[in-house]
């Protein structure tokens, strides 16, 4: 069955179109749509056809179909030519690439930051994940991985090294494909977040550069999809944070 992005007439639309009115159209039905998309209000294996939502929203399907290249390019929907687009979901194999290649990048940039790169960026991350707190209590999945590319970018941007933030982009733009395909195959909480977050909060503020490799290893890859027993534990002794 087709899914709208809006209903055509009334506030809803009213409201839709103020917004869209405060950035460029394509990137307005794009953000909508994504945000649907990662709050699952639009799950997987949802059509989305290109003349109901421009005619929903008031917008040209140009405009439509740019946004969907834009989505599709995040890993959130396959476009089918001459016929509709689909909600989908990354697959395993995609998300152990992605994560691994995101592993690489972070935990070689995060090793060489030096004291003096790092000052402030303990209380810049702490801001963050209570930021991502704050969409997960919503239930605000969109929140919650605009969050966390925050939480990574402030480690990956402390360095100052350009070209490695420049790499690090190409392989953020799939991070909430990844994190909604995660929580779909581990039914993940989202209030959980904060809690992986934490040991890599950690190891940069008190650890060596093993450590600090150790724990992004294991965000991205041996503890991907699962909150250890032993941050949970630290979280619940801290009044739900670890």
């Amino acid at each position: 069955m087709a899914q709208t992005l809006v209903q055509p007439t009334g506030s809803g639309r009213q409201g839709v179109r103020a917004v869209l009115e405060h950035e460029s159209l394509p990137e307005a039905v794009r953000n909508a749509l994504r945000r649907q998309i990662l709050n699952n209000e639009l799950p997987a294996g949802a059509r989305l056809v290109e003349a109901t939502i421009a005619s929903d929203l008031g917008v040209s399907r140009a405009t439509v179909r740019e946004a969907m290249r834009g989505l599709s390019s995040e890993g959130l929907i396959e476009i089918s030519p001459r016929r509709h687009s689909v909600v989908t979901r990354m697959s395993e194999e995609d998300a152990d690439d992605v994560c691994f290649a995101r592993y690489v990048l972070e935990a070689g940039i995060a090793k060489s930051l030096t004291r003096e790169e790092k000052v402030g960026l303990d209380e810049a991350l702490a801001a963050a994940l209570d930021r991502m707190d704050e969409a997960a209590e919503q239930g605000d999945m969109q929140g919650v991985v605009e969050a966390d590319v925050h939480f990574h970018g402030l480690i990956v941007n402390a360095s100052g090294r350009r070209r490695a933030a420049e790499l690090w982009s190409t392989v953020n733009g799939q991070i909430g494909a990844l994190m909604r395909a995660s929580i779909d195959r581990q039914h993940l909480a989202l209030t959980a977040a904060r809690a992986r977050h934490e040991p890599v909060r950690d190891a940069l503020r008190t650890g060596t550069s093993r450590q600090i490799e150790k724990a992004i290893y294991a965000h991205y890859v041996t503890d991907r999809d699962t909150v250890p027993a032993h941050v949970i534990a630290a979280a619940a002794a801290n009044g739900g944070r670890a």
